[in-house]
Formats: C-alpha cells, sequence, structure tokens
C-alpha cells in the first residue's frame, strides 16, 4: 500500500506522527478507503476533494474535508487529540492527496481529469508548503493521461497495415512478334525455316505481296494495341484501386486521422455548428463558450496538448484582442451559449471548478478567480470540461449500481 505523498508531508514537517508507525498504517488505511470512493464517485468526491485541497481553509466550505475525516475516524478515532488548531486540514490534505494517487492508479481515467485539471490550477494556484505533494498527485495523472493517450494510438485489431502490391507492367513477346511479322513478308526467314502461315509472295512480285502483306500485318499491329491497352486498363484499375484501399485502411488503422481532417476543418471554417453560425458573428464570450463547446465535440478525453494551442490560435483568429479578462467577462455570455457547453456535460458540475462560476453565474465560488485573455478562457474551459468528461462514465456506472442497490 502506498504512501508516498504522506511521507511528503512528514518529510517537510507538515505531519507529525511522533515516531508511531502504526499511526502511518492507519491513515494508509484511511486514504486507501477514500481512494475506492474518489476511484468510484469522481465528479462527486474526487474532484471535489482536489478542490479543497488546492482552496484557502477560509474560502473552502465547512464540509470541504468531511470525506477525509470520516475515512480518517474509521481508523483512527483518537487522531483529533493530536492534530489541533488548523493541524487537521493539513492532515485532511495529505490523507486526501494520496487517495487520489491511489485512486488514479485503479482508475486512469481519473488520472486523465485531475492532469487536465492540474495543467490550470499549477499556474493559478499558490501551491506552498504543499508543492512538493501535490508535484507527485501531478506526476501520477499525467502518466495516467499518457497511457490513455497511448492506447488510443493502437491500431485497430484485424486491419492490415500492409499495403497491397503495385502491379508491374507485362512485357510483349518480342521472338512471338518477330514471327508474326517475318511470316507476313514473305514464305520463309532468314534461316530459311516457313512461319505458321507464311505469305507464298516475296516483295519483288509487285501488287500481290504488297496486297497479302497488308492483310497480313494489319491483324498483328491491331492484336498488339489491343492487347496494350487492355493491360493498361488492368494495371490503373488494380493501381488506383491499391491506392484507394491503402487510403481506406489508414483510416481504419489510425482513426486519429480522420479526426485530425476534422480538426483542421474546424479550425479553417471558423464555423459554430452549436450556434449555425460563424464564431465571427457571435460576441467575445459567446464565441469563447461555443468554441470550447464545439470542439469538445471532435476531441477524445485524454486529448494531446497540441489541442489546446489550436484551440488558443482559433480564438486569436477571431481578433477578439489580447486584453486580460475577468470571468465576469465570460459569464457575460448569453444563456444560449453556456447551456451549448453545459449540454457537453451529464452531470452536474463539481464545486471548486471555474466551469461551474462560468454555468452556474449565482452561488458558485470557484477556488481560483485568473484573469486571463479570452484564448486563455477558451483553453481552460475546454480542460475542465473535458476533465469532467473523462469520469462521467464512472460516475454513471456508480449511480446505476446505487440505483439498483436500493
Amino acid at each position: 500500500m502506498s504512501a508516498a505523498v504522506l511521507r511528503a508531508f512528514m518529510q517537510v514537517s507538515l505531519i507529525d506522527l511522533d515516531g508511531e508507525d502504526s499511526r502511518l498504517d492507519k491513515l494508509q488505511a484511511a486514504s486507501a478507503a477514500l481512494a475506492d470512493e474518489f476511484a468510484a464517485r469522481p465528479i462527486t468526491m474526487a474532484i471535489p476533494a482536489l478542490a479543497a485541497i488546492l482552496g484557502d481553509d477560509d474560502k473552502n466550505p465547512a464540509d470541504a474535508f468531511d470525506d477525509a475525516a470520516r475515512a480518517i475516524g474509521n481508523h483512527w478515532s483518537t487522531y483529533q487529540s493530536v492534530f489541533r488548531d488548523g493541524k487537521a486540514n493539513t492532515l485532511y490534505r495529505g490523507v486526501a492527496l494520496q487517495a487520489l494517487v491511489t485512486a488514479i492508479e485503479s482508475q486512469p481515467s481519473l488520472g486523465t481529469a485531475v492532469a487536465l485539471l492540474m495543467r490550470n490550477f499549477v499556474t493559478a494556484v499558490e501551491l506552498g508548503k504543499y508543492a512538493k505533494a501535490i508535484q507527485l498527485l501531478v506526476d501520477a495523472a499525467e502518466a495516467a493521461l499518457a497511457e490513455e493517450r497511448g492506447a488510443l494510438a493502437v491500431p485497430a485489431q484485424g486491419v492490415s497495415t500492409e499495403l497491397p502490391n503495385v502491379v508491374k507492367a507485362t512485357k510483349i513477346d518480342r521472338a512471338q512478334l518477330l514471327k508474326r511479322i517475318e511470316a507476313a513478308v514473305g514464305p520463309h526467314n532468314r534461316a530459311g525455316t516457313a512461319g505458321d502461315n507464311p505469305n507464298p509472295h516475296w516483295s519483288n512480285v509487285g501488287p500481290p505481296w504488297i496486297h497479302d502483306f497488308s492483310d497480313r500485318l494489319a491483324p498483328i499491329i491491331a492484336d498488339y494495341i489491343d492487347f496494350a491497352i487492355a493491360e493498361a486498363a488492368r494495371f490503373d484499375d488494380k493501381n488506383q484501386q491499391g491506392v484507394a484501399n491503402s487510403i481506406t485502411g489508414l483510416g481504419a488503422i489510425n482513426p486519429a486521422i480522420q479526426r485530425s481532417m476534422r480538426l483542421l476543418w474546424w479550425r479553417q471554417s471558423l464555423y459554430s455548428e452549436s450556434a449555425d453560425k460563424s464564431y465571427r458573428e457571435l460576441g467575445a464570450a459567446e464565441a469563447v463558450i461555443r468554441a470550447v463547446a464545439d470542439l469538445a465535440g471532435h476531441l477524445p478525453d485524454a486529448y494531446e496538448r497540441a489541442v489546446d494551442a489550436l484551440l488558443s490560435e482559433t480564438i486569436l483568429a477571431l481578433g477578439l484582442g489580447n486584453d486580460a479578462q475577468g470571468i465576469g467577462a465570460i459569464q457575460a455570455a448569453d444563456a444560449p451559449a453556456r447551456a451549448a457547453l453545459d449540454g457537453r456535460l451529464a452531470f452536474q458540475r463539481p464545486a471548486g471548478l471555474v466551469m461551474t462560476g462560468v454555468l452556474q453565474k449565482d452561488g458558485a465560488v470557484p477556488i481560483c478567480a485568473p484573469t486571463l485573455t479570452y484564448q486563455g478562457w477558451a483553453v481552460w474551459l475546454l480542460r475542465e470540461l473535458m476533465a469532467v468528461r473523462a469520469v462521467q462514465e464512472i460516475q454513471r456506472a456508480t449511480e446505476a449500481e446505487d440505483a439498483a442497490d436500493e
């Protein structure tokens, strides 16, 4: 059972167990139990726990660490007598962080979600004394995302990647052609051998030879011209079909090629499918939110970093300006635009995310309030959206099991 995060807390004196290994064993057991819950309920438990870990104690809701406290209490009923005066929150953070790292080991999709979220938060939240321990979480999450990305690149089973052989040209039988021409020229060849059905006349007899020669040579020429045309047609058909099969095979072997084509079309057209109009016809906030919603429809959950740059360049191409904006500028988007973004999610947005503050507007307090350019806002929202989407199926399965048990 891993305890790397807990040991990191101990190394910088955030947690003091007075040298009692039994206390560490209890915290390990508590984090393992909490990890099982995080893996099963990533949206309602794991992501809010990450938000609580990164948030300030004076801004976190009162119940931010209730799950961690419950898990610790189940294995160490007297821990509160040891951790007082704010130390309990540090303990909760340590156990919750350890639980997240452990949960990622069994649920890589949670790692994808955490990696995307931390790419945002690591630039906007002061990690302070928790930086070393949080880096362990980031490393585990990024490794899980890389694993998920690698799985997407595996060729489809049963599809051959070998290109078909190109048809090679067939040469004319020159010896046979020579025999036919010699037979048309006269009674025998240079060696005195008569050909197959030879011309009975020699050229010096005048018209009889000319007429017979013409009648005999014309079919020879026609036969070989017909042969050449037929072979060329056969070669073209097979070679072109080979190219077509190769292109079709590439599409089946690597679906990412098809996705790349869709992304390029989206980038070049600057057309919003959700709004049914060009992004240039939308207000700044609407364009940002619609672009995120539209782009998400073309992406796997574990998408490559280059997509962030693609989205950023798309927003820059709209000429919205490069001034930094607060969250209020994005919250000002009209209801249909926000509904398009919300429609990409199957569950309630987790508390603490900036996206939740954008969609909910009132009563949602993000763990941080970044000031970003419009392209920066687009990338931030895309990461949060894809993070939640990465774990939706896990949450759906858990809720279905809960409903079946009732």
